[in-house]
């Protein structure tokens, strides 16, 4: 399936420079120019096989691509490689395509497909790839990878994730080398997204996204009002709207979710953390960007003991939605205290379970349906969400404030990707469902 930007870059390939200079004066989409904004997220890493990195639910399309796709009835089909999956007695085969390279010019292999494929069962992907076994490298042709005793179908739909992207070997969170439209660069202070020349499925229209960190929500709001980027995050401006800002919502990327752990004693147990969330009115967390939310229920208020509520310190949208519950949870004799920790305390806290109440992001892995109670309970209990996979229940609503009634963690509310963009810039939802393609955005001249 071709897509507008292969067709312009096949084009732009054949053409060159003149070409797309005669286009920028017939009124055709132009290459090159920069965007800016910021998020109140960490954009030291970017991981495709997180399934809690924010980051990644918000740009990692726009970087990282599985090696199929799914039409809009949930069909696989073949995106980074040759056909769909042959099956030769017990063998199925899945073939890449010739001469594909990663964003830092490296040849991808059945090598770097398996690699990509273990990394995620290591990671977000192990219940999707509960049925996958490890792959091995045809001897006769390295562009070959061979999976034993599995339906042909199955491993497309598998391996069609989001949270199953190829990359190549070399590539880690610090230093991801994707397919995408872009490649990224993360680090502290920001994070830059560069035109991958070598992309896929056709290279951006422009040259660069340079996405600073913000340290709250307000942040980028005020740089956009000020007209010192080009999108406003989460709105359109801190004060007042700004005057040439034109709204946009590409949807849920992800959830906001509240974690429950060992030490919250019996208040830790499987569905308080979404009664605690459901009984917040809201009113009191609408300044937080979470979407639409449903009426209150009954008042359930905070009955465990006095603990911190921590949040990962780079990430000041969960640092403010921690903040807010806290203050909203805490009462006399059983008080909830905000508390910021660095990143490798927060993944070895929430890997133990050794904290009261967390706030946490958990991404999707699939379509909405089923593949939502799996992304949740993938984060909650990944033994149980490999069961879910192998057998999955007959559920009467995928709302996933319902699907999480009987785990350990909340949906506080959706990540959104949400704002106003400054009218010379014109962006597009994503292919594949919710979110943008920051790789078909271009700015008018």
């Amino acid at each position: 399936m071709t897509t507008r930007r292969a067709w312009f870059g096949a084009m732009a390939g054949l053409a060159g420079t003149a070409w797309l200079d005669r286009a920028d004066a017939m009124g055709r989409i132009p290459l090159g120019g920069d965007l800016s904004f910021q998020l109140p997220h960490d954009t030291s890493t970017l991981d495709p096989y997180d399934l809690s990195d924010p980051l990644a639910a918000i740009v990692g399309a726009d970087v990282f691509e599985p090696v199929f796709r799914l039409d809009r009835a949930g069909n696989p089909y073949p995106s980074l490689v040759e056909g769909m999956p042959t099956r030769d007695g017990a063998t199925t085969r899945v073939r890449l395509r010739a001469g594909l390279h990663s964003g830092r010019g490296r040849l991808l292999l059945a090598r770097d497909l398996i690699e990509s494929v273990e990394r995620s069962r290591r990671g977000g992907g192990s219940a999707v790839l509960i049925n996958v076994p490890r792959g091995k490298v045809d001897r006769s042709d390295g562009r070959v990878a061979l999976f034993q005793n599995t339906d042909p179908v199955e491993l497309a739909q598998a391996l069609a994730s989001p949270i199953v992207a190829l990359v190549s070997t070399q590539s880690s969170p610090t230093h991801p080398d994707g397919t995408g439209a872009f490649v990224a660069k993360p680090s502290r202070n920001g994070l830059v997204l560069e035109r991958n020349t070598r992309a896929a499925r056709g290279a951006a229209y422009l040259r660069r996204i340079s996405i600073a960190q913000a340290s709250d929500l307000k942040a980028p709001l005020r740089a956009f009002e000020a007209r010192r980027v080009d999108l406003g995050w989460l709105g359109a401006g801190l004060h007042q709207p700004r005057s040439d800002a034109v709204a946009f919502d590409f949807g849920t990327v992800g959830w906001i979710v509240l974690r429950t752990g060992r030490e919250a004693g019996s208040w830790g147990a499987p569905g308080i953390a979404q009664r605690l969330l459901n009984a917040i009115p809201p009113s009191r967390i609408a300044h937080l960007a979470l979407g639409a939310l449903p009426s209150s229920s009954a008042p359930l208020p905070w009955g465990g003991k006095a603990c911190n509520l921590i949040a990962p310190a780079r990430s000041a949208h969960l640092v403010e939605v921690g903040t807010t519950l806290a203050s909203i949870l805490s009462r006399s004799g059983h008080e909830v205290e905000m508390s910021a920790v660095n990143q490798g305390e927060f993944v070895s806290r929430r890997n133990s379970r050794s904290y009261s109440l967390m706030v946490d992001v958990v991404r999707p892995v699939g379509p909405p349906g089923t593949a939502t109670l799996v992304a949740l309970a993938t984060a909650d209990d990944r033994s149980r969400a490999r069961a879910i996979v192998q057998s999955p229940p007959r559920l009467g609503s995928f709302d996933p404030r319902v699907l999480s009634r009987t785990l350990q963690l909340g949906v506080v509310g959706a990540l959104r990707v949400v704002g106003a963009a400054i009218g010379s810039v014109q962006l597009f939802p994503s292919e594949d469902g919710p979110g943008w393609d920051l790789g078909a955005t271009y700015r008018r001249r």
